[in-house]
């Protein structure tokens, strides 16, 4: 099962979040700002992080920053209420994907799959009798 972070100081939107993935296979863990995050990072095998930008103790930038130089493989979603420029910084530092707020939930949980499982159109060999 693929496990997914959320971090964002807002608990509604954690729990919109959350809710968002209610009817799929996936494993939960939230925090409450980037220092929780990036303790639950090293802590448990994460395969996607999302997090907000602006948040209290670690902002969103300094725990991309920290996740990209550790765990290099995680993948990583930036969401942001405030200004653009703070989700381009986090495109800049190699994030997979940025959303603004409010989400466009259709297209929220298709970059997540897209991103986190598997393909399933795996070509496989035909044998002929």
């Amino acid at each position: 099962m693929k496990r997914i972070l959320i971090v964002d100081d807002n608990l509604m939107m954690r729990k919109l979040i959350r809710n968002i993935f209610a009817d799929h296979d996936f494993e939960i863990e939230e925090a409450e700002d980037g220092l929780e995050g990036l303790e639950i990072v090293r802590k448990i095998d994460i395969d996607l992080v999302i997090t907000d930008i602006i948040m209290p103790k670690m902002e969103g930038l300094e725990l991309i920053m920290n996740i990209k130089r550790d765990f290099p493989n995680i993948k990583i979603i930036a969401i942001s209420g405030g200004k653009p420029y703070y989700l381009y910084m986090a495109k800049k530092l190699g994030i997979e994907k940025i959303f603004t707020k409010p989400l466009n939930i259709q297209d929220f949980l298709t970059a997540v799959k897209k991103l986190i499982q598997f393909p399933r159109n795996i070509k496989s060999s035909t044998f002929s009798a």
